[in-house]
């Protein structure tokens, strides 16, 4: 099995700066495939060091804010090991989408059936009619016997 290589690094995007605050962004790097994100926090220019990639100082604002990266960064390394424990190929992209919470789980196919019949019942009456719901809720069922069979 080939080795893998992942690597988190935190920067500041100059370009955005606003009287001298620039925002945080995050890169996730996993063999070679590249994803962007934005961490949410802003930092004065000057307090950021750009070698270590995190804030410099011992202020209280430094001390947060590496603080979070720090815990943005374990989050990124769990998600890492969850979908390369799931996935035989894991790309940067997964790793980020799942740390901001996009795309999902596995799931089910009577789980996505009920899903989305709940979500349709709730617009029986307004622009959907009852026999297509009821339809619907057959559907689900003639797929739940065809599983059991």
């Amino acid at each position: 099995m080939a080795r893998s290589t992942f690597k988190v690094l935190f920067y500041v995007n100059g370009s955005k700066e606003k009287n001298g605050i620039v925002p945080i962004m995050g890169r996730v790097t996993i063999n070679g495939t590249v994803a962007q994100f934005s961490c949410k926090r802003t930092i004065p220019k000057e307090l950021w060091d750009a070698k270590g990639n995190k804030a410099k100082g011992k202020s209280m604002e430094a001390r947060e804010t590496n603080l979070a990266l720090d815990n943005i960064k374990a989050q990124i390394i769990k998600h890492y090991q969850r979908i390369s424990d799931r996935e035989a190929y894991v790309m940067a992209e997964m790793v980020r989408n799942a740390y901001q919470g996009l795309g999902g789980e596995y799931e089910t196919l009577l789980g996505a059936f009920d899903k989305e019949n709940e979500v349709f019942k709730k617009r029986v009456g307004k622009d959907r009619g009852r026999a297509t719901y009821m339809a619907r809720v057959r559907a689900r069922n003639h797929v739940a016997a065809f599983i059991r069979s």
